[in-house]
């Protein structure tokens, strides 16, 4: 269990990082520019991963109370820097390892439920599994999201210097 919760929030910590170098690269507006209107920017999938790790994390497997305009994440078009998207992210992962690292080992298999209130313009009902498969839930997920992130950077970077220590 201790090796589990550590290995995760080791993949997480690495995504972030990703993350972190992907937007250090970029100016502000390219952060937040989309390619095509139907798209996210890099700014809203920040954004989407800190709604969607505090909301299963912290909230859902920690007991916070649940603060999140999902819509929110996507409709914003600027109004936050690089530096000030990484900081909330760094911020809410403070908090998930926390929780995390508080979890004893029976707590894995307890039920978590996640909630999406009335107009969360989400096609998601609420929904219920283990902590342990809501923790993977969000490791895949940010895994899926900084995949995007560091593409999109690739491609708006003036350089073609690698950001992963991989050269693909």
């Amino acid at each position: 269990m201790k090796e589990f919760i550590e290995r995760s929030t080791e993949m997480l910590d690495a995504q972030l990082n990703a993350i972190e170098l992907s937007i250090a690269r970029l100016e502000d507006r390219v952060i937040w520019k989309k390619v095509k209107p139907e798209l996210n920017s890099i700014g809203n999938l920040c954004l989407h991963l800190a709604g969607s790790e505090f909301q299963h994390i912290v909230s859902g497997i920690g007991g916070k109370p649940f603060i999140r305009e999902r819509s929110n994440e996507f409709l914003t078009d600027g109004g936050y820097s690089g530096l000030e998207l990484v900081n909330h992210l760094k911020n809410i992962r403070e908090q998930s390892k926390k929780v995390l690292f508080e979890l004893s080992p029976d707590e894995l298999s307890r039920p978590i439920t996640i909630h999406y209130p009335q107009g969360a313009n989400v096609s998601v009902n609420d929904y219920t599994h283990s902590c342990l498969s809501i923790i993977l839930f969000v490791l895949d997920h940010s895994s899926y999201h900084t995949g995007q992130i560091v593409y999109m950077t690739k491609i708006h970077q003036d350089s073609s210097e690698h950001i992963l220590k991989w050269r693909h």
